[in-house]
């Protein structure tokens, strides 16, 4: 009865793959702008409140030398003031050697101010500009870095491995990605956490262990119930389900 049933369920798996990719970009996409909204919370609400008062002056220079930057880029870019988006330049010359200036000046903030939370979140501006142009190893440079100094919080962290995990996905690298994506999960103080974990899940299956998948899949269901996968998810699941079962 198996066998009758291979070709279909071939079929099927591919369509789910594809959207198991779609759903991936979509995440990816709107992740970014989660943790984009994370990050103007750290940088506003009292960062001085996270560390000892020797440190809050440290805080308060490095929050104005990124905020100066990050406005000093938007405007290179062409961005009206106020803009949260950066816009896409018609010439990629142009683009390139922008973002080279300002990934060395975002870098500069991160490597200053290292330790703070202004300093973790410009090795993130860094590591974006870097990656693609500069590839991925160079973004992990910038990544890594910044997480052997960064503070303990784990909103902070959970940034800095998020970050990391869709850069090894967008070089599909899912082996790599999988467990920067379970780190962050196991980080209960990020508020993405749960998501974390069903990123986990899905790129464990993209790596080729469905059986790791799987269980990853029954922990996010146990641990975090609330979260519901979109469709195209949840169909991944009961697939691999069934193609387990059917072993």
């Amino acid at each position: 009865m198996a066998r009758r049933h291979q070709p279909a369920a071939a079929e099927a798996l591919e369509e789910i793959e594809g959207a198991a990719d779609r759903l991936g970009d979509w995440l990816e996409e709107h992740l970014r702008i989660v943790i984009a909204v994370i990050a103007g919370v750290l940088l506003i609400a009292g960062l001085g409140a996270w560390f000892v008062s020797s440190r809050e002056s440290a805080q308060q220079e490095g929050s104005a030398a990124l905020s100066k930057v990050r406005a000093d880029y938007l405007s290179a870019m062409g961005a009206s003031p106020g803009a949260l988006e950066v816009p896409e330049l018609a010439n990629p010359e142009a683009a390139a050697r922008i973002n080279g200036e300002y990934e060395e000046r975002f870098a500069g903030v991160a490597e200053r101010y290292a330790g703070t939370v202004a300093g973790t979140l410009a090795a993130i501006e860094a590591a974006k500009l870097a990656h693609p142009e500069g590839g991925l190893e160079a973004s992990r440079v910038h990544l890594e870095k910044a997480l052997e100094n960064a503070p303990r919080d784990p909103a902070v962290r959970g940034m800095l491995l998020q970050q990391l995990a869709q850069d090894l996905e967008a070089a599909g690298q899912w082996d790599e990605a999988a467990p920067r994506h379970l780190q962050t999960a196991e980080l209960h103080g990020y508020p993405l956490h749960g998501w974390a974990l069903a990123d986990a899940a899905r790129t464990t299956a993209q790596a080729g262990d469905s059986e790791g998948a799987l269980a990853l899949y029954d922990r996010l269901e146990a641990e975090a119930p609330e979260i519901r996968l979109p469709d195209p998810q949840r169909a991944h699941v009961r697939e691999l389900r069934a193609r387990l079962a059917s072993r």
